[in-house]
This record gives C-alpha cells, sequence and structure tokens, in this order.
C-alpha cells in the first residue's frame, strides 16, 4: 500500500452540511500519524477508480438525492463488492439513504438504492431537525445535528446508537443511524467525523487492517483536535439537560 486511498463520491452534488469535513478529518487524522493518504473524488456521471479503500458520501436535499438514484444504480455492482471485501464506508444523509437497499418516497414509488447497508429509507412529512445525543452498545457516545425527513426501517443490522436526547419537535425517535460492521450510515452532521474522531479512527483501523497494518498512536495534534471534539460533545449535551455526563 503506497497511499491509503479515499473515495469521496459524489462531492459535487452532495455536501451542504459540511461533510467535507469528513474527508477532511479522514485525511488529516492520516497524515498526522505519517501515513500517505489519497482523496480522490468522482462525481456523477465519472468513471470510479479501481480500487479505494475507504468510501463516503455526504449529504444534500431530497431533489439531489433523488437525481443520484439512477447513477448511483450503476455504481451498486462495484459498491457492494468493495463493502464484501471489507472496504469501510459511511453515508451520511443522502449518502446514507442513497447506500440503503431501497427509498420509498412519498408518493408509495421505491426505488432501488445501492443495496449496500440492510435499510429501507421512507420520506416522511415530519422533519426531525436539532441536536442529539446518543449511546453506543459499548457506552461511547455520539453528538452531532439531525436535519432529515425520513423514517429508517432496518433490517438484520443494529442502529448505529440509541438516543438518548433528540430534539424536542420530535415524539417516539430512539435509534439513530444503522451500523453492519465496517459500513456505516447516520443522520448526524456537524459534520460527524470531526465531532467524534474516534469513529473516525474505527474507520481507518478498518481500512489499514485490510494490509495488515494497525493506526499509528496519536500525537500531540490529534490529541489537541480530540480535545476541542470533546468539548464541543460536552456543549451539546449540556443544551440537552446532560449535564456531567462523559462524552
Amino acid at each position: 500500500m503506497s497511499a491509503l486511498r479515499v473515495l469521496h463520491l459524489y462531492a459535487r452534488e452532495l455536501g451542504i452540511n459540511g461533510d467535507v469535513g469528513n474527508v477532511l478529518a479522514l485525511r488529516q487524522r492520516l497524515q498526522w500519524r505519517g501515513l500517505t493518504v489519497e482523496v480522490v473524488t468522482v462525481d456523477a456521471g465519472k468513471p470510479l477508480p479501481r480500487d479505494v479503500d475507504l468510501v463516503h458520501i455526504g449529504s444534500g436535499p431530497r431533489s439531489a438525492r433523488d437525481a443520484l438514484m439512477g447513477d448511483v444504480g450503476e455504481r451498486a455492482g462495484q459498491l457492494q463488492a468493495w463493502a464484501s471485501s471489507g472496504v469501510p464506508m459511511i453515508g451520511v444523509g443522502a449518502g446514507f439513504h442513497l447506500l440503503s437497499r431501497s427509498i420509498v418516497q412519498l408518493d408509495g414509488t421505491e426505488r432501488a438504492g445501492a443495496d449496500v447497508l440492510p435499510v429501507t429509507i421512507r420520506d416522511v412529512t415530519q422533519r426531525t431537525v436539532g441536536e442529539a445525543l446518543g449511546m453506543l452498545a459499548d457506552g461511547r457516545r455520539l453528538a452531532g445535528y439531525l436535519n432529515h425527513a425520513v423514517e429508517v426501517e432496518r433490517h438484520e443490522a443494529e442502529p448505529l446508537a440509541q438516543l438518548e436526547r433528540a430534539p424536542a419537535s420530535v415524539s417516539g425517535l430512539t435509534a439513530e443511524g444503522v451500523r453492519a460492521a465496517h459500513l456505516i450510515g447516520t443522520h448526524l452532521h456537524g459534520p460527524v467525523l470531526p465531532m467524534n474522531p474516534w469513529l473516525a479512527d474505527e474507520l481507518l483501523t478498518a481500512a489499514l487492517a485490510r494490509y495488515g497494518q494497525q493506526l499509528p498512536p496519536a500525537d500531540e495534534r490529534v490529541r489537541e483536535v480530540d480535545e476541542h471534539a470533546r468539548r464541543a460533545r460536552v456543549a451539546i449535551a449540556a443544551r440537552l439537560g446532560r449535564w456531567g455526563v462523559e462524552v
């Protein structure tokens, strides 16, 4: 492995919530550890590279997501092959939806996604907007900002996190995202990886493990940005009434 290759798919079409910050975080966390990284940007209609080590798809409005469904369908076979070979992927918002088995639109039309994440996405009229705090099964916490109008039907997969606090305007929302081994879908913005850098490191660790390598220890620069992220999560938790929780 000469360089870890990160694919930023649909960077031009999807990225209204600052999700390019996820890719910047992945790149910087590798470079600060002395590793070489190559970010490959592929827009709609452009060919995919032959090999990648990590895939990121960001967020965007429903109209942009729907306009890309034909394109992602043409790439579904390659995305599935990468996922089966252990390539970690993260889809945020619309990117999460595009990686799903299918999307059921408001008029009842069901359209196929890339069938990478074992979920069905159902468009709804009520929008979920606001800060959220969630807990993983191992006790770690995620924080960020939700902004979506869908329901997620999970098939043979667990949520990424159980929500401790969700936007006050939404009732009955108890789970966030989905996780299937090295594949992640989420609606958390912030962006999610700079806000929750341990999640970025998990994706990088999975990518390096395919080459029998480990993620080198963090240096002072990594520890510094991680502390800034921790403080941001603490602030979100406090605003949601969870003062003093370990984040």
